[in-house]
């Protein structure tokens, strides 16, 4: 509560849209054995990790990857990216960057952009400096809201 002048978590900001996961399978319960990874994952690969955990097959419409492998090996890197959105705002996430686009279209995404946000989060984990504006970053922030963009037709 703060952080960036917000008194909520209604923003596009790493501490707003990160949440914890925990998973805890049978076979680590019976191990007594608990791991920790950084790999990147989404609400939506919730779904298709249960469906992996309980042998139950996956619906063909599922967009999520099963995040089984990283808890069978938390040094795996998982997914390239997270994807995220409040309110007109479109955020994707990398072990790198955090890149956010916001539209005039509310909820939808597909309007035009009006401000972009973009993070180094090796260099500013609190996403304290936007470089967004500079030209150093033109190539990540092209790439980025390109991968963003197409994620997005998902």
């Amino acid at each position: 509560l703060g952080e960036h002048t917000l008194w909520c978590k209604h923003c596009t900001f790493e501490n707003a849209m990160n949440a914890p996961l925990i998973i805890r399978t049978p076979q680590q319960l019976a191990e007594k054995s608990g791991n920790h990874t950084k790999a990147l994952a989404e609400f939506i690969d919730i779904y298709p990790t249960l469906c992996d955990l309980t042998g139950l097959e996956k619906p063909s419409h599922l967009e999520g990857q099963s995040l089984v492998p990283i808890i069978k090996n938390p040094g795996l890197s998982g997914k390239g990216t997270a994807v995220g959105r409040f309110r007109n705002g479109d955020t994707i996430r990398t072990d790198q960057w955090r890149y956010t686009e916001y539209t005039t279209a509310d909820n939808a995404g597909k309007g035009a952009v009006v401000a972009r946000m973009l993070y180094d989060h090796r260099k500013d984990p609190e996403e304290n400096f936007n470089l967004a504006a500079r030209p150093e970053y033109k190539q990540v922030l092209g790439e980025l809201s390109e991968n963003l963009n197409r994620l997005k037709g998902r």
